[in-house]
């Protein structure tokens, strides 16, 4: 045996004798009944070692073990998920600002850190009580949800509970500022750069509906409620000024309206995609399996319509009788931003259906190019602030990597491959266009079936004849 097989087979430190079965392998001298006697003596030895080594690993693997579930089934704050993110990392990371502990204390947001500060110092000036007996009424309101306010969050927050606690009070008063100042019911600093500067206020849009990027609205609340003034006495004052602040980035061509069926909101995220699906949460369909279908140049060709549907809902998507309607929907920069959040908390939350997944992949399916964006936005079903070719862009495989399990729009996808594989639907709409597409198409075809009925007419007297 070499050196370095005896040294590897050596790793337990015990003494290496030659036995009968590595004299047989390494080729080694064989020492008849005194080795097959040391050999005995040796195998004993060598699992007795192993005995303890195994114990050993048994208890560290038992000191590793995890009490309770890694997901718990309070969490709904989450870090996107590297199969999601890989795409587009830009869509899931904050711009500007830090909310929340996920990027927390990163160097690129120390400017906005000054900026939450002076928020908070302006927010202190406007009560009655002092800025220390105040800050003391915040700390011991959020230090005594700080336990539960942890559990929203499905990675281990790195930080000590005093640390969290001040977190969640500068975070949370920030906001509260900035929603009263956007509705002007407080105050703008004709130096607030906030106000002053677009582009600040477009990075904002895009930071704060970030999945990774929110604080329990609970938080939110209890804190609003300590600086409420007599004029934001009504019950969901807080949440009609988070909606107003987000009106230009949300996807409806109306005002969204929350109705909270007696669930609880979660953060901001979550607020906006019950707004959005406000009418259909409740809803459960019940064909749901997943049929894609042909995009809006191929329907047309089929026959269908297209036809502006009712804006309250944009999940109120109705096919009849070859007439597709679809709420419209607005389409700005931020778009994106905003769908793959929602879509990312969808995939992440374990109490969130696929709604807003599934018109996700409802959109894919009907905007396939350009041209087929383009035929939408002709029928105002699609307001945008892009492109055609941006828009377009914007919805291919905006679904990718995900998994739906209840496709929303699984009746009305069959429909629509029904009709569209209806050779009927197909020689009418041909048919249409080809006929009777203008005037002079129309003129044409009445002069060729008259010249055929005269021609026919004449044949017929003419054999009648003999």
């Amino acid at each position: 045996m070499s050196n370095v097989e005896l040294s590897s087979f050596n790793m337990y430190n015990v003494e290496v004798l030659p036995s009968k079965a590595f004299a047989t392998i390494f080729g080694m001298p064989f020492e008849g009944k005194e080795g097959e006697m040391r050999d005995t003596s040796y195998n004993e030895h060598v699992s007795i070692e192993l005995n303890g080594l195994n114990r050993l690993l048994a208890c560290s693997i038992k000191e590793k073990l995890c009490q309770e579930s890694p997901s718990l089934s309070e969490n709904c704050i989450f870090q996107v998920p590297s199969t999601l993110r890989r795409r587009n990392e830009n869509n899931y990371v904050p711009n500007i600002v830090s909310i929340g502990p996920f990027h927390h204390g990163k160097d690129r947001f120390a400017q906005m850190e000054k900026m939450k500060l002076w928020y908070l110092h302006c927010l202190l000036g406007r009560l009655p009580l002092s800025p220390e007996k105040t800050l003391e009424q915040f700390i011991e309101t959020s230090r005594k949800h700080a336990s539960c306010a942890s559990g929203y969050y499905a990675e281990k927050v790195n930080l000590t509970e005093a640390e969290f606690v001040e977190m969640m009070v500068i975070d949370g008063c920030f906001l509260i500022e900035l929603f009263r100042r956007d509705a002007w019911l407080v105050p703008r600093d004709k130096d607030d750069p906030i106000f002053n500067t677009s582009w600040m206020h477009e990075n904002l849009y895009h930071d704060l509906v970030l999945l990774e990027n929110q604080i329990p609205w609970f938080v939110l609340r209890h804190l609003f409620d300590l600086t409420i003034s007599t004029h934001e006495q009504e019950s969901d004052f807080l949440i009609k000024l988070v909606l107003k602040f987000f009106e230009t980035m949300m996807l409806m061509t109306v005002p969204a309206e929350y109705k909270s069926r007696g669930r609880e909101i979660k953060h901001i995220l979550d607020l906006l995609r019950s707004s959005l699906l406000s009418s259909s949460l409740d809803i459960q369909p019940t064909d749901t399996n997943w049929e894609l279908f042909p995009p809006v140049t191929d329907l047309l060709r089929a026959g269908v319509k297209f036809k502006k549907g009712s804006p309250d809902d944009i999940l109120s998507i109705k096919f009849d009788n070859g007439v597709f309607k679809i709420p419209p929907i607005k389409i700005r920069g931020n778009s994106e931003s905003l769908f793959r959040n929602l879509i990312a908390y969808e995939q992440c939350d374990r109490y969130c259906t696929d709604k807003f997944t599934s018109y996700a992949v409802f959109l894919d399916c009907l905007i396939n190019t350009s041209k087929d964006a383009d035929l939408l936005c002709e029928e105002r079903i699609i307001i945008q602030a892009l492109s055609t070719e941006d828009v377009s862009l914007l919805f291919n495989g905006l679904y990718n990597d995900t998994l739906v399990y209840d496709f929303y729009f699984g009746g009305l996808s069959r429909k629509v491959n029904e009709y569209h594989r209806s050779r009927w639907s197909r020689w009418r709409a041909t048919l249409k266009r080809d006929y009777f597409g203008n005037p002079w198409s129309i003129s044409s075809f009445v002069a060729a079936i008259l010249i055929l009925v005269l021609t026919f007419t004449q044949t017929l007297f003419t054999i009648l004849s003999y």
